[in-house]
C-alpha cells in the first residue's frame, strides 16, 4: 500500500458527475478514483495508478496517459471497462489490476512491461492475448478464466518467457499453443481446448496440472525433460505415451484419469515415482518398463529390445570394471616392481660407493717421519703425519 507523504500536495480531478479521483504530487500518484463513472482521461501528470485506485468504480472507457509508468495492484479491479491500450512506459502492472472485468474484451500491453502480476487479466474476456516481448515469466492465472463459453484462442508466446507457472492460462479457451527454445518450467494450460501439444527441448520440468483437463490427444516429450509435476496430464484423451529416458521423476496423478490411455513406455532408469500416477486409466492395456521401482497398477512390461540393451548395458559395465581392475592390478604390480629395481639399484649403488671409498682409502700413501726430544726419538707414520707434543721432526 502507497501512502501520501504529509507535505505532498493532492490535486483532485473530476470522473463523472460529482465524482473525483486524487493525484500525489509531485509523485504523479492516482488514488481515490472508485466512485468514478463513464469514460475517464486520465491526466498527464499521473506516473502511477495507486493500489486499488478505480476498484469496483463504473468506469466503462479509460485512457491512460503516456506519462504512466506503473499499473498498481487492483487498480482497475472489477470495473465495466471493455478495452484498454496500456502506454510505452510502464514497466510493471500489479496482482489483480485488470481482474474481472466481464466486459473487457481488449487489452494492448507493450514490449515495456518486464513484470505481470498474478490474476493481472484473470476473469476477463480477452478475445485474443497479447504478451509482451519483455516478459520472462508468466505469472500463475495472469490470464486465467478468460473462457465465459465459446472462446477460442490461438496463443504464441514469444522467445523472452522461461517459466510459465501455475494457472497462467486456466480455462482461457486455447485451443493451440506454439512455445519457443526458450521456456524450462512450464504450467498454466490447465481446462483449455488443445488437443495436439509439442513440447519445446528447452523445457526440464512439466508443472502440476500442466495440461490437465485438455482434449490432449497427442503429446511429444522431448528429452529435456527431468520431471513431470502432480497431475500434469490428469483427465486428456492421451492413448499411447513416451516418456523420454530424461525423465527421472514422475509424481502423483501426473497421468490419471485418462480413460482412453492404452499404452506407455516409461523410463528404465526413473528414479521416483508418486502415488496414483495412473490412477482411473481402465484402458491401460501395457507398461513398458524394464526398470525395479514398484507401484504400477499393472505387471509391467520389459521388451526385448529394451532388455538387450540393458544387458548389453550391463555386461559393457562388467567389462568396464574387469578390465580397470585388471589394469588396477598391472599398475600395482608394475609399481611394485619399479620399486624393487630401484631398491635394488639403489643397494648396488651404495655398494659399489662403499667399495670405492674402500679401495680409495687403501691406494692413499702414507709417509713417515721421525721425531725427536733431546735423546728421544719416534716415529710417526700416517697419511698426513704430525709429531707428538714436545717433539720436533728430524730434519
Amino acid at each position: 500500500m502507497i501512502f501520501p507523504a504529509q507535505s505532498a500536495e493532492i490535486v483532485k480531478f473530476p470522473c463523472g458527475g460529482s465524482a473525483t479521483y486524487s493525484v500525489q504530487m509531485p509523485q504523479g500518484l492516482a488514488l481515490d478514483g472508485r466512485m468514478c463513472t463513464g469514460t475517464l482521461i486520465i491526466s498527464d501528470s499521473v506516473k502511477i495508478i495507486g493500489v486499488e485506485a478505480f476498484k469496483d468504480s463504473k468506469l466503462t472507457e479509460v485512457k491512460l496517459p503516456e506519462s504512466l509508468e506503473l499499473i498498481s495492484t487492483s487498480a482497475f479491479e472489477n470495473t465495466l471497462i471493455k478495452s484498454v491500450t496500456i502506454p510505452s512506459k510502464v514497466e510493471v502492472i500489479g496482482e489483480r489490476a485488470f481482474a474481472y472485468n466481464n466486459d473487457l474484451t481488449d487489452a494492448f500491453i507493450p514490449n515495456s512491461v518486464k513484470s505481470l502480476g498474478t490474476q493481472a487479466f484473470n476473469g476477463t474476456r480477452l478475445r485474443q492475448i497479447s504478451i509482451p516481448t519483455s516478459l520472462a515469466k508468466i505469472e500463475s492465472c495472469s490470464f486465467g478464466n478468460l473462457d465465459f463459453g465459446g472462446g477460442s484462442i490461438s496463443l504464441v508466446i514469444p522467445p523472452s518467457v522461461k517459466s510459465i507457472t501455475g494457472c497462467a492460462f486456466w480455462n482461457s479457451g486455447i485451443t493451440s499453443v506454439l512455445m519457443p527454445n526458450s521456456v524450462e518450467y512450464l504450467a498454466g494450460f490447465s481446462r483449455n481446448k488443445i488437443s495436439t501439444l509439442s513440447i519445446p527441448n528447452s523445457v526440464t520440468t512439466i508443472g502440476m496440472s500442466a495440461f490437465s483437463n485438455n482434449p490432449l490427444i497427442e503429446v511429444q516429450i522431448p528429452d529435456s525433460v527431468t520431471t513431470i509435476e502432480e497431475s500434469a496430464f490428469f483427465n486428456t484423451y492421451l492413448s499411447d505415451v513416451v516418456i523420454p529416458s530424461s525423465v527421472k521423476t514422475i509424481k502423483s496423478g501426473a497421468f490419471a484419469k485418462n480413460l482412453r490411455l492404452k499404452t506407455i513406455s516409461v523410463p528404465d532408469k526413473l528414479e521416483s515415482l508418486g502415488a496414483n500416477v495412473f490412477d482411473e486409466t481402465p484402458a491401460l492395456q501395457a507398461i513398458y518398463y524394464c526398470g525395479k521401482l514398484g507401484g504400477f497398477p499393472i505387471p509391467t512390461t520389459c521388451p526385448p529390445e529394451r532388455r538387450e540393451i540393458i544387458e548389453k548395458e550391463i555386461a559393457a559395465k562388467e567389462a568396464a570394471a574387469l578390465k580397470a581392475k585388471q589394469e588396477a592390478e598391472a599398475a600395482a604390480k608394475a609399481a611394485a616392481d619399479l620399486r624393487a629395481k630401484q631398491e635394488a639399484e639403489a643397494k648396488a649403488a651404495a655398494e659399489l660407493k662403499a667399495k670405492q671409498e674402500a679401495e680409495a682409502k687403501a691406494t692413499v700413501k702414507k709417509i713417515t717421519i721421525t721425531c725427536v726430544k733431546g735423546k728421544l726419538t719416534k716415529k710417526v707414520t700416517a697419511v698426513k703425519p704430525k709429531c707428538p707434543a714436545g717433539y720436533k721432526v728430524r730434519k
